[in-house]
């Protein structure tokens, strides 16, 4: 072969030598690098699965927020609801209250009202029972003294109707 112009010890030596580069490279370079880059597809699979866990958190902490929001806000109605209620119950009582003061207050102002018409008219029985006293003491001692009865009769009447 050497017509040819191949030098076999050469040829032996570069094919030797593209092996060992091929596998210096492979061994040293191509190896280190595939890992390199695999660890590197595996930390961004990891990243991204990780950030799909994350969107999912929040997505559940969203959900649960809006869960808390939507009680929280039906609490608050409940209890606005029962303050109203209890509102209502308080007015209820208070205008009961104020109806029976009332009821209770006319009673004591009709009695008082009895009360000072009974008293008046035993005033008036009173003074009725005096006149008819003194009338009747002076009729008898004018007749007893058999004159001036009509005067006096005529006198106790003028007085009576002065008092009234």
């Amino acid at each position: 072969m050497e017509q040819l112009g191949i030098n076999w010890p050469l040829l032996i030596a570069q094919i030797f030598n593209v092996i060992l580069l091929v596998w210096l490279l492979t061994a040293f370079l191509y190896k280190p690098v595939l890992k390199l880059l695999n660890e590197r597809t595996q930390r961004i699979q990891e990243s991204l699965s990780q950030a799909d866990q994350v969107k999912q958190q929040l997505a559940n902490a969203k959900r649960d927020y809006d869960a808390e929001i939507a009680k929280a806000r039906q609490e608050a109605a409940g209890i606005l609801a029962q303050a109203q209620e209890r509102a209502k119950a308080q007015e209820a009582e208070i205008i009961a209250q104020a109806r029976q003061e009332g009821e209770r207050i006319r009673v004591e102002a009709r009695e008082q009202s009895l009360q000072e018409r009974d008293q008046m008219l035993r005033e008036l029985k009173n003074q009725l029972a005096d006149l008819v006293t003194m009338t009747a003491s002076r009729v008898l001692q004018a007749e007893l003294k058999a004159k001036g009865h009509d005067k006096l009769i005529d006198e106790s009447l003028a007085e009576l109707g002065r008092r009234n």
